[in-house]
């Protein structure tokens, strides 16, 4: 690891039954992901270490985590999902979101310069138009104040209002995950972050 937690990680056979099946759960469900959300010795990091921690809010948020972002890959594809969540973790300085969603928006395709871009706080010069209205609707959520209009029809005109909720859902749900990893100094399993 490269930095130090402010929460311990918990062994296995250390876990309550409510954490326990917390973990069962959280192990198949994150078993396609293309990065580091477990230890060696099997505990979680991540968010999920918090979420382990206070296993009755992790029960309630898992699930609808896991949902919102389902509903925001269907209705967005994930390269724009991605575009919007890379700019989100980046923005909070969430060292192991940014590191979990590079290599997920790698899965998903989209380009190194990009994903390098916008992970320093810039707006790549390429993007494609959906990926441009994902990442403006993301950057405005990020500061205070609300939506343009501009921001707001441009993002309804490439997604639709179902769209455009499903990624105000996703882009929410980051900022929250982006504040725990934060507050806790979560650590990055990697170097290459």
């Amino acid at each position: 690891m490269n930095v130090e937690t402010r929460l311990p990680y918990l062994k296995p056979s250390e876990l309550t039954p409510d954490q326990k099946a917390f973990y069962d759960l959280h192990l198949q469900a994150m078993q396609p992901m293309p990065y580091i959300w477990k230890m060696e010795d099997g505990e979680l990091n991540g968010p999920s270490n918090l979420l382990i921690h206070e296993v009755e809010i992790g029960n309630m948020l898992f699930p609808l985590n896991r949902a919102i972002i389902g509903n925001s890959i269907k209705a967005v594809g994930g390269i724009v999902h991605e575009v919007a969540i890379l700019v989100v973790v980046s923005a909070a300085k969430a060292q192991y979101g940014m590191y979990a969603h590079v290599k997920l928006a790698q899965k998903f395709g989209l380009t190194d310069d990009k994903i390098t871009t916008i992970t320093a706080g810039l707006r790549p010069a390429d993007l494609t138009k959906e990926e441009g209205a994902a990442y403006d609707l993301a950057y405005s959520l990020c500061q205070s104040g609300v939506v343009s209009g501009m921001v707001y029809d441009n993002a309804v005109a490439c997604f639709g209002k179902k769209g455009y909720a499903a990624l105000v859902f996703a882009i929410g749900m980051f900022k929250m995950i982006g504040t725990f990893l934060s507050a806790y100094n979560e650590p990055v399993p990697e170097y290459r972050a």
